[in-house]
């Protein structure tokens, strides 16, 4: 993989599944999470979660934010934002209000952006784009 990436601009990291660490189940989780070891099965929360290089998930996501730097296979879904960065390899579909892709990355899937439901005015919108936004929902 890559260098080693550097999260200090990210939220505080409390917690760390540490290189060795091997996990199987579904993983709930309410402050940031940085995986270095292997999960797998599912994960769900409502805020951040770092995939450090080295690192291996096989699971869908679903988080605030993801950012990836080791290796993810399954579909990822984020509120806010993912980010793959250099050296990381993404085997799945995203989904997102942002997505972020570096140079030197491996991504196979689909790609889909989403709005966040709190800015539509269905008001104004035309049927077929409320329809649209009804499935991204």
């Amino acid at each position: 993989m890559g260098k080693k990436a550097d999260f200090s601009k990210y939220d505080k990291v409390e917690t760390t599944l540490q290189q060795g660490t091997m996990l199987d189940g579904v993983l709930r989780f309410g402050k940031p999470l940085k995986i270095s070891g292997v999960f797998v099965g599912e994960i769900e929360s409502e805020t951040l979660l770092i995939v450090d290089s080295g690192a291996e998930v096989r699971a869908n996501v679903n988080a605030r934010v993801v950012i990836i730097s080791g290796r993810v296979t399954g579909n990822i879904t984020a509120t806010d934002r993912i980010e793959i960065l250099s050296g990381g390899c993404v085997k799945g579909n995203l989904k997102a209000a942002r997505v972020k892709i570096a140079d030197n990355v491996e991504f196979e899937g689909r790609c889909r952006m989403i709005k966040d439901p709190e800015t539509i005015d269905i008001f104004s919108a035309r049927v077929e784009k409320l329809k649209e936004i009804a499935q991204t929902i």
